[in-house]
């Protein structure tokens, strides 16, 4: 549709009495030349609250809470998955970096709690130990390469204590949990990562989103992947924003 010319100059002229700077033609949403499209941080944004609440369903247990050595806990095949009955629940303020997550699962007679409220950065990146609107994983340079470079709409990382039928299994493991892009195949359920990629883009799909959180120990074992002593992962393929309860 082509626009009369005069109809641009009454729209700028209107702009101008409003106290709205005069923009050009073809300058409304539209990146010039080479600018690119850039992503404001949040804090930019003048009304920005630092608030999120979210909630994330469709389960999925990486492997099992009864796996022996050797195990994979990140199954970029899709192969040792295990769906289970819970959910995840976020809570936190990122400019105040506090808040809480809360995790709950069942798998057979047992039942499992993750109570994630202690937040704090181990690098800059991490902004304090809550972060918002930045790449992480692969060759991003920002965390460890186990995930595809991923655009996190959210992200913590911290320390949580787990529990198992209301006793203390695991207390103060580091733990971190993501808002990202989606990283598994709807369908096969498989991470197409690691990759020979010909594209800047990380292998996730940015048309879809999922939660991810880990629970790990400090104790090592090579046997493992990772090579933690205990490495909890959970991924929730649903994930709903809400206000505030």
């Amino acid at each position: 549709m082509i626009i009369p010319y005069r109809t641009i100059c009454s729209t700028v002229l209107v702009m101008m009495c409003m106290g709205v700077p005069a923009v050009l033609a073809g300058q409304f949403g539209t990146p010039k030349d080479e600018e690119g499209t850039r992503i404001f941080k949040a804090d930019e944004h003048p009304h920005y609250s630092g608030q999120f609440h979210l909630t994330g369903r469709k389960t999925i247990l990486v492997g099992s809470m009864n796996d022996r050595a050797p195990w994979d806990h990140m199954d970029y095949a899709g192969k040792r998955l295990t769906p289970v009955q819970g959910t995840i629940e976020i809570d936190v303020d990122e400019r105040t970096n506090s808040g809480q997550v809360m995790v709950e699962f069942a798998e057979g007679q047992d039942r499992y709690r993750i109570v994630f409220d202690r937040f704090a950065a181990k690098a800059p990146f991490q902004d304090g130990g809550i972060a918002t609107r930045i790449y992480e994983h692969g060759d991003s340079n920002n965390g460890d390469p186990l995930y595809p470079k991923t655009w996190l709409y959210l992200g913590g990382w911290g320390t949580a204590t787990m529990f198992k039928n209301g006793e203390v299994l695991y207390k103060d493991y580091d733990a971190h949990f993501m808002v990202m892009e989606r990283s598994r195949d709807p369908q096969t359920h498989e991470v197409r990562y690691p990759v020979k990629r010909t594209l800047p883009g990380g292998e996730t799909d940015p048309a879809g989103m999922e939660i991810d959180l880990w629970v790990r120990s400090k104790e090592q074992n090579t046997d493992n992947f990772p090579p933690f002593e205990t490495f909890v992962h959970l991924c929730w393929e649903e994930v709903t924003w809400r206000g505030a309860r």
